[in-house]
């Protein structure tokens, strides 16, 4: 009687595989977007080159610390929607020597769906980006020309 004995090893190598699935939530297992689940605030709006918008005789290339009405939050859910609210630079002028004026965006309100794959999220819906994920921090290359915008980056709430 082969049968029998054939259908209890398969049940034993069933039950094995299923109880060794990547279930536990500590060997980093499951969903790997899930880590990407929540609210990330602007941190940085990076340009290619240190300007002075603030005329405060400091120079930097991170915006949100020379232009105070600049800011976004990217909200991204369980179910793989995300939004985001904020004010961007929508125009980035020089008026002379190191000193630039930069225009703000009225707010401007977005959504869509999202995706996540390796170290890179991917939002699609009102605006199309791939921002790179390190574990800590999402960062959206652009990599304009002077004095363009190099990048954005957000962080967790």
């Amino acid at each position: 009687m082969k049968f029998p004995r054939l259908f209890v090893l398969f049940v034993t190598i069933a039950s094995v595989s299923i109880s060794c699935s990547s279930d536990d939530s500590g060997d980093g297992g499951g969903d790997p977007g899930a880590a990407l689940v929540g609210t990330w605030v602007l941190t940085e709006i990076n340009i290619s080159a240190a300007i002075d918008t603030n005329n405060d005789g400091s120079t930097t290339s991170n915006l949100l610390t020379e232009v105070d009405c600049l800011r976004d939050t990217l909200t991204l859910t369980a179910d793989n929607n995300w939004s985001s609210s904020g004010v961007f630079p929508s125009f980035i002028s020089p008026i002379t020597g190191n000193l630039y004026n930069v225009s703000c965006s009225p707010v401007i309100n977005r959504s869509g769906t999202w995706g996540f794959s390796g170290s890179s999220l991917f939002l699609s819906g009102d605006f199309l980006a791939t921002f790179l994920f390190d574990g800590s921090r999402l960062t959206l290359p652009i990599g304009n020309e002077l004095p363009g915008l190099q990048s954005l980056v957000y962080e967790r709430q």
